[in-house]
Order: C-alpha cells, then sequence, then structure tokens
C-alpha cells in the first residue's frame, strides 16, 4: 500500500469538545421578553487542550493520512470481512470456551499445517482466492500437551490436546467461482484421504448429508469437507474417544453453525474487493495510531465485529459475556496504538468500561490526566500466546489503560506507565475531536 501524509493547508480544528466553553456555576439567569429563565448550570465537555498527550497524534486519521487501495489491502479487507463470518467456540458449544488458532490465509502455500500438505495442489489447481482458519478447545492452551513442530499437519496451531480436551478446526476458502469452489472440495477430501488410503473410511454426517467425510477407525478425529457457494468449508474435529457418532455429531453442529454465517457474507468477486471500505463504520479514525501511514492487515490494522475479534482472544468466554450485553458491535485495532470498542450506547459504553476490571485482578495504577480512565499493570508481562495471532496492541506491555467516551470504549498498552497514560491522553482527545465527522 502506497500511503502519504496530507498537507492541512487551512487546517480545521476538530472536535467540539476542543472548542467548548464550560458554564460557571451560580451565573446570573438568563431573562428574555420579560420573564426570568432559571436554571442549573451544567460543565461541557472536558477540554482535551489540556491532557498530556504527548507525540500522539489526536486528530482523526483521514486528516494525517491518504489511503490508497491496492490488490493486497484489498485481501486483508476481504479476509477480516471473512474472520467476522467465521464460528468461534461459542458459536458451536459454549464448552469450547478457548481459542487456540487464528490464521489468515492468503495463499495456497499459506495453509500449510492447518491442512494437510497434500492439500495444497488442488487449492492451487482451482485458483483459491483467500481464507481464514480458527481453532477452539475446551481446554486453554497451557494445559495442553506439547507442540508439534514437524511441520505436519497442525489443525491447532501445533499444540497437542490432552486426552481429555475436545477441540476443533474450521477452515474457509473462497475460490472464484461455485464451479471451482465444487471441484475443489471435491479434491480437497480426496486428497486428504489418499494420504492413508488403507487406513481411512468414508463416513457420512447424519444432518449435513452433502458433507464428505472420512476417519481411520480407532482415531478419536474425523475430517469433513463441504461447498457452499464460492466457499468450501474444511471441519477438524478431535475428541478423548473414538466414538464415531460424537465425531459426526460434532462436525454436524459445526457445519449447522457455520452455514448461516456464511449465507450473509456471499463470496468476493476481485472487484468487489477492491471496492471494499477500510472504514465503513468510521472506526479506524476514532483509533489512536501513532504511525504516519496505514498498513491494512486482518489481524492488527482493521475493524472487527465483536466475533471476529473474538478470533483473536485466547479466553473468549471472559469477553463474550460483557460485549454481548453491551452491544458492542464493532472493534478496531492499530498497531501501538488503540483497541476501540463500539457499544451500543453511552451507558452500554459505561457498564462496558466499569465490567472490564472485573475480568482482570490485578492492582490498579494512577490513571492521569484523561478523564474516564483506569489503568492496571498486569501480573505477568512476558506471559502470552504467540499462536493466537491478535497483534494489534500489545497485550503483553506492563500497563494498560482501558478509557470510556461516549458510546466508545479504548484501551492503549505500554510497558511506562507514563507512556501509557498519554496514549490514554491522546486517545481520548482523538475520540472528542472525531465527534460529529
Amino acid at each position: 500500500m502506497r500511503l502519504g501524509t496530507r498537507r492541512n493547508y487551512g487546517r480545521r480544528l476538530f472536535g467540539t469538545a476542543a472548542l467548548a466553553l464550560t458554564a460557571v456555576a451560580g451565573m446570573p439567569t438568563l431573562t428574555g421578553c420579560g420573564h426570568d429563565v432559571s436554571g442549573a448550570a451544567a460543565a461541557a465537555e472536558f477540554d482535551v487542550r489540556k491532557l498530556e498527550v504527548g507525540n500522539y497524534p489526536t486528530d482523526p486519521l483521514e486528516v494525517r493520512m491518504t489511503y490508497r487501495r491496492g490488490w493486497e489491502e484489498g485481501q486483508s479487507l476481504a479476509v477480516a470481512r471473512l474472520a467476522d463470518h467465521v464460528v468461534i467456540g461459542a458459536d458451536v458449544d459454549p464448552m469450547f470456551s478457548h481459542t487456540v488458532l487464528s490464521r489468515e490465509l492468503a495463499s495456497a502455500s499459506g495453509t500449510s499445517n492447518v491442512l494437510a500438505n497434500a492439500v495444497q495442489p488442488v487449492l492451487e489447481q482451482h485458483q483459491m482466492v483467500y481464507g481464514y482458519s480458527t481453532a477452539a478447545s475446551t481446554e486453554a492452551l497451557d494445559t495442553l500437551e506439547g507442540f508439534e513442530l514437524s511441520g505436519n499437519f497442525q489443525p491447532f496451531g501445533g499444540a497437542t490436546p490432552s486426552p481429555t480436551t475436545t477441540s476443533f478446526n474450521v477452515t474457509v476458502i473462497q475460490f472464484p467461482d461455485q464451479q471451482q469452489a465444487q471441484a475443489a472440495g471435491e479434491g480437497m477430501e480426496a486428497a486428504d484421504f489418499d494420504v492413508a488410503p488403507d487406513q481411512n473410511a468414508h463416513v457420512t454426517l447424519d444432518r449435513t448429508t452433502d458433507a464428505k467425510a472420512h476417519w481411520r477407525p480407532g482415531v478419536p478425529s474425523l475430517a469433513a469437507t463441504l461447498t457452499d457457494g464460492r466457499y468450501v468449508i474444511s471441519a477438524f474435529v478431535q475428541t478423548p474417544t473414538a466414538d464415531l457418532n460424537g465425531l459426526r455429531s460434532l462436525a454436524d453442529k459445526i457445519f449447522a453453525a457455520q452455514l448461516p454465517l456464511l449465507d450473509s457474507s456471499p463470496g468476493l468477486s476481485s472487484a468487489d474487493m477492491f471496492r471494499l471500505d477500510y472504514d465503513p463504520d468510521a472506526m479506524l479514525r476514532r483509533t489512536l495510531h501513532p504511525a504516519t501511514y496505514l498498513n491494512i492487515s486482518a489481524d492488527s490494522e482493521v475493524t472487527h465485529t465483536a466475533r471476529g475479534y473474538l478470533h483473536y482472544v485466547e479466553a473468549p468466554e471472559t469477553w463474550k459475556p460483557l460485549l454481548d450485553a453491551n452491544g458492542v458491535d464493532h472493534v478496531s485495532t492499530a498497531v501501538g496504538g488503540g483497541l476501540l470498542f463500539r457499544a451500543r450506547d453511552n451507558n452500554a459504553a459505561l457498564a462496558l468500561w466499569s465490567g472490564i476490571p472485573t475480568i482482570t485482578t490485578n492492582p490498579a495504577e494512577p490513571a492521569g490526566t484523561a478523564p474516564d480512565t483506569a489503568c492496571t499493570r498486569t501480573a505477568n508481562p512476558d506471559v502470552g500466546y504467540p499462536w493466537v495471532a491478535y497483534t494489534a496492541w500489545n497485550h503483553k506491555n506492563q500497563y494498560v489503560c482501558t478509557l470510556h467516551y461516549h458510546r466508545y470504549v479504548a484501551q492503549v498498552a505500554s510497558d511506562q506507565l507514563f507512556d501509557a497514560q498519554q496514549k490514554a491522553a491522546a486517545q481520548y482527545a482523538l475520540l472528542a475531536n472525531s465527534q460529529g465527522f
């Protein structure tokens, strides 16, 4: 992507908050037509010019840079859109409370590990456009038994589930048209089956009868492939015991949850991808973005729905109820900058802001200069989940500040408390300066 800074001749000062006049308590009553008008004086919005923002920007994104779309950006936006319509664990069953894989697939070679290597030539032959892969488990990653580094099939990102764990992977791939998708789906199943044709056995699902499935008798896993329009859905399920009926039932549940989501997000042509709006809900323009260029990426600089965001959270069961209860519809992220939630309204955002500390047990730090801001020090800043692809802001930083402004809640992070406070102040000012535009 090529982006340049925009020259700002005659630049306006954005935001009513920066220009607001503060009412003074005890001011005289106003009169008109011979009548006194009484009333209590109310404070205007906080004057964001007083905030200590350091060198962080406080103008909306489009004031500082010009977005120039290209093929790669369009593909990244298409992948992000697809992620919003791929199941998370809770869509299938509440027992899948942990995310164990989130991966954007830009090419056939990018499917390495999440699909069998034998499938890649099929994807290339039928002109795979893009895809998305996710996996969920009933246990947290830190309870899994180890990691497979051989480069073989790794549907859970290399993690090896413990014997008591039930897990699944869903990979959705778009092809140029329905014919290519149908041929690809059949070829993918055949190539995967032929990895061990003397050991695999064909399986028919109870409800999703169009799906092609197979398993190795005695092995507690099953693979299934289903074509839906331009999409091919590949599901892999693993359970503690080699119960074929249980494996088939779980695959059916996955397809039942996934198909309606794809129905609401039909496949895109190349022209459609090129025309995708990078900021249709005006979220990125409100997200703290320290860099002078925009690098659209499905996992780091983009706007997601709440479902899309939850793909990048290791334990979504702690976040999903909070986001659902407060009507969070969009979440945006910027590298080194902010993580921004849009709630149903101001009251919902306030409840979200108040609820976030309840899912952290770390002691609070001084909030700094921005109103409605609370900062915490993370208990284990060096502990992260590198196989979960969430990189939009470094959740491993020592300090995280959470702030509230109207219907928005934002988080920023830094290894220095003062820097985190400056980021929070800049994010608050940016939200104020973005009102009305």
